[in-house]
C-alpha cells in the first residue's frame, strides 16, 4: 500500500502560516447566507462555507454557526465510506484537520489525490470538517501567527523576544532560532497544529 498525507486547510509562507484556503479561494456561490447566524468569531467563514455548499446535509450542518461533535463524525464517516468505495483509507484525522491516506500502488498518488478531493467535496469534509478543526483549535479565531509564536516561546524552544516577523522571515528558508534544533522541530509540528495546546 501506498500512504500520502492530506490536511483540509491550506499552507502559506513555505507552508507555515496556516490560512483558510478552502474557504477564502473560492469565488463562486451556490446558496444564501440569509439564515447564517451573523456573529461570533467564526460567523463570518461559517456564511462563506454555506454559500459554497452544494448539498443539503453540508448546508444542514453549517446553517446554525455551530458544528457539533456528532455532526463532525457523520461527516468524516461519509468521508470514509467514499474513500473506500475508491480502495483508499484515511488514518490519524488529526486536530489540525489532516489525515493520512493507504492507497494500492496501482492508483498512484496523483489518481489518489484526485479521488480524495473528490470525496472530501462530496460528503462535506472540506467544509464541514476543516471547519470543525479550525473552531476547535483556535476558538476566538485569533491571528495564526501569533499564537503559534506564542506557543514557541512556551515550549522554550526560542527566546522570548522573539517575533512574528522573526518567525515569517525563518518560514521563508525553513530556518529558526531553535535553542536545540531537534527539540525546536519537534515543538515547530505541534505548535502549527495546535498552537493553543486545546487538543491535549
Amino acid at each position: 500500500m501506498n500512504a500520502g498525507v492530506f490536511s483540509t486547510r491550506s499552507l502559506a509562507v513555505a507552508g507555515l502560516l496556516l490560512v483558510a484556503g478552502t474557504l477564502l479561494t473560492a469565488c463562486s456561490a451556490t446558496g444564501s447566507t440569509a439564515s447564517v447566524p451573523s456573529s461570533g468569531p467564526w460567523a463570518s467563514e461559517f456564511a462563506e462555507n454555506y454559500k459554497r455548499a452544494d448539498s443539503d446535509f453540508t448546508r444542514s450542518v453549517l446553517v446554525d454557526g455551530v458544528i457539533s461533535e456528532q455532526e463532525f463524525a457523520e461527516t468524516i464517516d461519509g468521508f470514509r465510506r467514499c474513500l473506500r468505495s475508491h480502495e483508499i483509507s484515511i488514518s490519524d484525522y488529526r486536530f489540525d484537520g489532516s489525515f493520512r491516506t493507504s492507497f494500492p500502488p496501482e492508483l498512484g498518488n496523483d489518481q489518489a489525490n484526485t479521488l480524495t478531493k473528490g470525496c472530501s467535496r462530496s460528503s462535506g469534509e472540506d467544509l464541514i470538517a476543516s471547519l470543525y478543526t479550525w473552531v476547535h483549535r483556535n476558538p476566538k479565531n485569533v491571528d495564526e501567527t501569533r499564537i503559534i509564536v506564542d506557543c514557541l516561546i512556551r515550549s522554550g524552544v526560542v527566546s522570548t523576544a522573539y517575533k512574528v516577523d522573526d518567525y515569517l522571515a525563518g518560514a521563508i528558508a525553513d530556518k529558526y532560532p531553535f535553542s536545540d534544533e531537534k527539540s525546536g522541530r519537534e515543538a515547530l509540528e505541534t505548535c502549527r497544529m495546535d498552537p493553543l495546546g486545546l487538543g491535549k
